[in-house]
């Protein structure tokens, strides 16, 4: 594996599949992978900016590293809670599926079986159509992990088991504490401190409220043993308001006798409270967040006991509702930014339109083209968005190309066509300058290579083959595709088959073959939705179909065959439909 990691290409696809295969073993035959191997992948990843293969090396070195005792099962869950955010900074779904399974893992070891079951169904759950063999295995997992499930509830059963079936305090605790160092989900924290919270006490149910100070209520997704998605209600009612307003811990061996008890929610839910321990959430600054509620204790009564491990538990949970919700509000404020960003380079696409009427909608039906190739190579959700944002901005430094250049109606002089070739590297110059992240440096480098050149004889800077960033080779192929199958008022738009060829004869020299051939291989009804982006017309459900069955190679097979060759009915019936989009749009 050593190689993958020493490669000066780094290739993602080859990595992931030795990183998969890795787990598969690791859980079919208990092979353990070397340490030291993966590592090196996990540095190189790194090295790469590759924050998918980072997430899924993550989550192999935890297993891995529990396994050969290099780190406790503490460590193991930090690990992976580390291997998760990445997996989301990543937005790869495969990443998080690989992860909740080398989670349901270590939780299946520690004997949690109620808890990797869980999580199991949620990396069923999460799509993933770059490792499709993961669904089986997880599938075996979860077999695996409800048979022993179904084999506890057995031994658990009144004639298997001690009067007392509350869970060791401490357990619990450290259940919690494991919860509140991986899980930045608000929902998920609340929902697994109720569960051990009601396991810890030997209670029936029981419920964590929320305080909503800016409509003054009480609120909680999570009420195990209620079928309800959301309770709230205002947050001087009931028990839990008398506890969220005064912050007194309430215990109550009778609830009927206590005339702060609301007997109508009995009433109304058909359920009967017994006794009520009831203790209020406070976060680092001792302020009340929220109200713990748990009911009817199977063993008798609420003992102080129970009020030391709820206080415990609730010490732990207060700090990690804060940083959960602190995460949440950073989320929402990174999604708000991101949404302003994007609304920026909206605008700044917007200005080459204004600028250029000649090329206008050319930046978008490129991006689009763009998006296509990227699907098709599978490339990770964050290298498409940088590889889009470059491609809505390659043209930006038309900007400072001469009005009397750029809206030329004529051929245009060599030293005109020198000066608008200038516009690459102003193009380079005006994203350099623009900072939003590390990730944006790129946009600048993709966008300003889309004139380079597979043998290097391309502008600004005469990059060659791999040394041309792949968003740019992309670009190039795009770029030049939308130009000369567009029309403009000096010029009609070339026809396919003479434009396929183009990009055909040009590959190895101006394009990159590979880049070429993935793009031929699009179906031709996806091309014809592009060619359609600033049409009036659209593309029927019939049409669509028919269009769906071909590649766009296909075109250029059939419209370039010997005379004497007899083209099929069904070949014909689609060139005709290809062809009259291509030619009557608007």
């Amino acid at each position: 594996m050593k190689h993958l990691a020493a490669s000066t290409e780094f290739n993602h696809e080859e990595v992931r599949k030795t990183l998969v295969k890795c787990f598969f073993e690791l859980f079919d035959a208990q092979k353990v992978p070397p340490v030291e191997d993966i590592e090196a992948i996990h540095k190189a990843a790194i090295a790469n900016r590759n924050f998918e293969l980072v997430s899924i090396a993550l989550s192999l070195l935890g297993l891995v590293y529990q396994k050969s005792g290099k780190q406790n099962y503490y460590k193991t869950l930090l690990t992976l809670g580390d291997a998760k955010f990445l997996a989301g900074s990543a937005n790869s779904n495969c990443a998080l599926k690989i992860n909740l399974w080398a989670q349901s893992y270590v939780e299946y070891c520690e004997r949690d079986y109620e808890n990797a079951l869980e999580t199991l169904k949620i990396a069923q759950m999460t799509q993933c159509s770059a490792v499709p063999e993961l669904n089986e295995r997880i599938e075996v997992s979860k077999h695996k992990v409800k048979l022993q499930l179904d084999k506890e509830q057995i031994l658990s059963a009144p004639s298997f088991t001690p009067k007392n079936t509350s869970e060791d305090p401490l357990l619990a605790l450290l259940k919690v504490g494991r919860t509140i160092a991986i899980e930045t989900n608000i929902d998920e924290l609340l929902k697994t401190v109720a569960h051990e919270i009601k396991l810890a006490l030997n209670a029936d149910r029981c419920t964590v409220f929320l305080l909503d100070t800016k409509k003054n209520e009480l609120w909680s997704k999570v009420a195990l043993g209620v079928d309800l998605q959301e309770i709230r209600f205002p947050a001087n009612l009931g028990i839990a308001g008398y506890v969220a307003k005064t912050g007194a811990t309430v215990n109550i061996a009778d609830a009927y006798s206590d005339e702060r008890f609301n007997k109508e929610i009995d009433a109304q839910t058909g359920y009967k409270t017994h006794n009520i321990l009831c203790m209020p959430i406070m976060n680092m600054a001792h302020e009340i967040v929220g109200v713990f509620q748990v009911l009817n204790k199977k063993d008798g009564e609420f003992t102080q006991k129970d009020e030391d491990v709820l206080l415990a538990i609730g010490s732990a949970a207060g700090i990690a509702l804060d940083n959960a919700s602190l995460f949440d509000k950073q989320q929402k404020l990174i999604a708000e930014q991101k949404e302003l960003f994007a609304g920026f380079i909206d605008t700044l696409a917007a200005s080459i339109d204004a600028r250029d009427k000649i090329t206008a909608g050319h930046s978008q039906r490129v991006t689009r083209y763009v998006e296509l190739i990227c699907s098709e190579l599978n490339l990770p959700k964050n290298e498409i968005e940088i590889i889009r944002q470059a491609s809505l901005l390659h043209d930006i430094g038309k900007l400072g190309i001469r009005d009397s250049v750029l809206q030329k109606d004529g051929r245009l002089t060599d030293e005109e066509y020198g000066h608008i070739k200038e516009h690459a590297q102003v193009t380079h110059t005006i994203l350099s300058k623009v900072y939003s992240s590390e990730d944006f440096k790129e946009v600048a480098e993709i966008a300003s290579s889309h004139h380079e050149k597979w043998d290097g004889s391309g502008y600004f800077r005469g990059f060659a083959g791999d040394n041309i960033p792949l968003g740019g080779r992309i670009l190039a192929v795009c770029d030049v595709f939308d130009a000369i199958t567009s029309t403009r008022h000096y010029r009609s738009r070339m026809k396919i088959e003479n434009a396929i060829s183009i990009l055909i004869e040009d590959s190895e020299k101006h394009f990159d073959k590979k880049i070429v051939d993935v793009f031929l291989g699009i179906s031709t009804d996806k091309i014809i939705d592009v060619f359609l982006t600033d049409s009036e017309l659209s593309l029927s459900g019939t049409d669509r179909d028919i269009l769906a069955r071909y590649k766009l190679n296909d075109i250029f097979t059939l419209r370039t065959l010997d005379a004497e060759i007899t083209v099929q009915a069904d070949e014909t019936r689609f060139l005709e439909t290809f062809l009259r989009y291509y030619e009557e749009r608007i």
